[in-house]
């Protein structure tokens, strides 16, 4: 399993029920998929960062659903995907 982060800049100026908000359609969006692991009681305790896992093969497929969740709630430009080894992805 690799852990995907997903961390806003600046959580204040993004807002804390916006983040979670997003958070939420990504848990509804990877529910579902056994091979993404993420946790809704931890969105709704986050503040400035969302972090799940992929499994294998299916990391990249996650980082590009998780883009599309981004965009659509207008959170792309405030915040980052971080792969754990440090990577940035968006």
């Amino acid at each position: 399993m690799v852990t995907i982060h997903i961390r806003f800049r600046d959580w204040q100026a993004s807002g804390i029920h916006r983040i979670r908000n997003f958070g939420e359609d990504l848990w509804r969006t990877f529910r579902d998929n056994k091979r993404v692991s993420i946790d809704l009681g931890e969105i709704d305790r986050c503040v400035d960062e969302i972090t799940f896992s992929a499994r294998g093969s299916h990391v990249r497929r996650a980082v590009k659903e998780a883009e599309v969740v981004m965009r659509e709630h207008m959170v792309d430009k405030e915040s980052e995907i971080v792969v754990e080894d440090g990577t940035a992805q968006a």
